[in-house]
């Protein structure tokens, strides 16, 4: 091949886009295995729908259990609810009889005290009508010992009475209110002369020394009508002792009766509280029957609520991961089309895993939430395994045409590496290799055309676009090789002539 000024620019410039090839292959291999890693890692981590299928079909293991125990929860619950109004309703009566127990211990303790206190009145009452009979007795004693001392005082007294009006004599002579009586020279010798023989008949002696006729005689009526008053004020008081006595003894009478019957009614009331103490503890030992009932109770509808928390637990995660299979997204290529289509796509938007009643409105769980369609479930995880299935499928699909075709670069741009070599040095195999690097160059480009090289589907892991450089690399290449192929060929077409015209 005669070597030219543009063979040697081309030589030049094939092996600029030979090595710019092979670096561009080399990230394109790169980027390729980087790709498929992390895609492989995408691949195993939706695996995880093997265990929504376990618990999916751990829950239709569990689904009768559920439904049967649901029936016995709510019943349970009722009669837990009925036996805690029932086990109220005996506390509200417990309360109320020991309230009433408690009044009348109160009253109990308060009669027998009043009853107490009677017995210790009664008691006293016996001493005061004992000691009442016998001041009757000694005052009747008195009366009938001053009895003969009263009539003499009162005969005494009627014997003074005659003599009152010498009394009155007496005085009024004595004092000069009336004229001297003829014969007597004093008032003491008209009482010694006249007065005194009357009282001696009468029966009354008057003491030889007595000089003051008025006095003596009142003092002798007042000494007497004391006497008459003492004994008749002890008659009155002998008379009220006698009607204070006839009224103790009736109230004693009384105090006895009143006694009896608060002894009867007191004994009672005893065996009421006997009966009401037996009647409260056998309330209380049935309360506490009822309290450790309502606690299994309590504890049989705890495990119950645990059963169906956790099958209801079980359905909300395998509704959440139900959702998250169904919206996983569909593989969408640059221009818009749809590569592999997810789930929802496949199923369609009106696709739903939840049961209907006869109604046609979404059925429910115990807590509300909605009640799952399991099988619905198993068919939205076969959805998501068959998207997998083909986005894995494409994804292989296509990495493998991108690392056939850097490869195939790889080759052709070591193959123009050495056609570029064997340009620059003028060497007769520059334009077969040439040709041959053409060739391999635009077949590089037919099949990078055919499997999408301008614009591939998926990136690497963080988002960012692989294939543009590779993209840009086969063009060169492709235009470079072809025009280096053809200058070669006419350098080694004009060489032949002009060793033909040398000869």
């Amino acid at each position: 091949m005669k070597r030219t000024a543009f063979t040697t620019v081309m030589s030049i410039l094939l092996i600029l886009v030979c090595l710019f090839g092979l670096v561009a292959a080399g990230f394109g291999v790169k980027d390729g295995l980087a790709i498929k890693k992390y895609k492989e890692e995408d691949a195993k981590a939706a695996d995880v729908v093997g265990q929504l299928e376990d618990a999916i079909a751990l829950l239709k293991e569990n689904e009768d259990a559920y439904n049967d125990g649901v029936g016995a929860y709510a019943k349970g619950l009722k009669d837990y609810n009925a036996g805690k109004n029932e086990l109220d309703a005996g506390y509200k009566t417990y309360n109320a009889g020991k309230s009433e127990y408690e009044k009348g211990l109160e009253a109990y303790k308060q009669g027998k005290k009043t009853l107490a206190e009677g017995y210790a009145q009664y008691e006293q009452g016996k001493k005061d009508l004992e000691a009442g009979k016998k001041q009757v007795a000694e005052g009747q004693a008195q009366i009938d010992a001053n009895t003969d001392a009263y009539n003499e005082g009162k005969a005494k007294l009627a014997k003074i009475e005659p003599l009152m009006p010498f009394v009155d004599t007496y005085v009024k002579f004595r004092d000069g209110t009336i004229a001297k009586l003829p014969g007597f020279d004093s008032a003491q010798a008209w009482f010694v002369e006249k007065v005194r023989p009357v009282a001696e008949k009468a029966g009354l002696e008057i003491p030889e020394d007595v000089t003051d006729f008025p006095a003596y005689i009142q003092q002798m009526v007042a000494d007497g009508k004391a006497q008459l008053k003492q004994y008749e004020d002890g008659l009155a008081a002998l008379e009220a002792g006698k009607k204070q006595v006839a009224e103790g003894e009736a109230k004693l009478k009384e105090a006895e009766a009143q006694l009896a019957a608060g002894e009867k009614e007191l004994a009672a009331g005893e065996a009421k509280l006997k009966a009401a103490e037996k009647e409260l503890a056998a309330g209380k030992n049935k309360l506490a029957a009822g309290e450790k009932e309502l606690a299994a109770g309590a504890a049989k509808l705890a495990d119950g609520k645990a059963s169906l928390e956790e099958f209801e637990n079980g359905m909300a995660l395998v509704d959440e991961y139900t959702m998250t299979c169904y919206k996983n997204e569909p593989i969408y290529r640059h221009n818009g089309e749809m590569a592999v289509p997810g789930p929802e796509q496949r199923l369609g938007e009106d696709f739903s895993w939840y049961k209907l009643d006869d109604n046609g409105q979404v059925k429910t769980l115990r807590n509300g939430d909605p009640y799952l369609d399991l099988d619905q479930c198993l068919v939205v995880c076969k959805s998501f395994r068959e998207s997998v299935a083909d986005h894995v499928a494409d994804v292989t699909h296509e990495l493998y045409m991108r690392l056939g075709l850097y490869i195939a670069l790889a080759v052709a741009s070591l193959l123009g590496l050495i056609a570029g070599i064997l340009g620059l040095c003028g060497k007769g195999g520059a334009a077969t290799l040439g040709v041959i690097t053409a060739v391999l160059a635009v077949a590089c480009n037919i099949f990078g055309a055919c499997t999408r090289y301008y614009g591939y589907t998926y990136p690497l892991k963080d988002g960012t676009y692989s294939g543009t450089l590779q993209f840009i690399a086969l063009i060169a290449f492709a235009v470079i090789a072809v025009v280096f192929a053809v200058a070669a060929c006419s350098a080694k077409k004009k060489a032949k002539q002009e060793a033909v015209v040398a000869e």
